[in-house]
C-alpha cells in the first residue's frame, strides 16, 4: 500500500499547499533529499494561533502539529508527488509555549504520529522538540523537515 492509500485509509486529506510567504521555497530538492522550510498549522483556511500552556491545551497543540504535518505532507506532494517519497528523515518541531511549559514532546507527537501512520515505525524521523518565545502570525507550533525520495 503506497503513502496516498494509507492516508485515505485514515481518512485525511491533504489541505491546499500554502505559498511562501517571503523569499524562499517552500520545498526546495537536493539530489534525493527533500528540504521543507518551517510551516505552521492552518485550520479552514485560517492559521491557529495561541500559546502552548496558556490559551491552548497541550491537545489543542497536538491537533495543530498534525495539521501542520498534513500541509507539510501537501507541499510535499505538489513538489514531487507524494508516492515518491520513502520517507521523514528528520522533524524540527519549534513550539510557541508558556515559559513553565515543558512537555514540548508531546506536542509534536502530533506530528510524528501521522508519519508513523504513513510510514511505519522503521521509518520514523530523528526530531528535536524546542520551545520558543514567538512563531509568525501567533502561531503555536512550527516544522521543519527533510524528507527522503525513493531512488
Amino acid at each position: 500500500m503506497n503513502v496516498s492509500e494509507r492516508l485515505a485509509q485514515a481518512g485525511l486529506e491533504l489541505p491546499p499547499p500554502v505559498n511562501p510567504l517571503g523569499s524562499y521555497r517552500t520545498v526546495s530538492v537536493s539530489g534525493n533529499q527533500l528540504y521543507v522550510s518551517g510551516l505552521g498549522p492552518f485550520e479552514d483556511g485560517k492559521p491557529i494561533v495561541g500559546i502552548v500552556g496558556g490559551d491552548m491545551s497541550l491537545e489543542r497543540a497536538q491537533h495543530a502539529a498534525r495539521l501542520t504535518m498534513l500541509m507539510i505532507l501537501a507541499c510535499v506532494d505538489q513538489a514531487c508527488g507524494l508516492d515518491n517519497v520513502e520517507r521523514c528523515s528528520r522533524l524540527t518541531v519549534y513550539v510557541r509555549a508558556e515559559q513553565s511549559f515543558t512537555q514540548h514532546p508531546q506536542v509534536a507527537n502530533g506530528a510524528s504520529e501521522l508519519l508513523l501512520t504513513l510510514f511505519g515505525q522503521d521509518r520514523l524521523p530523528a526530531r528535536s522538540a524546542l520551545g520558543v518565545h514567538t512563531l509568525p502570525m501567533g502561531m503555536p507550533v512550527e516544522i521543519d523537515s527533510i524528507f527522503e525520495l525513493k531512488r
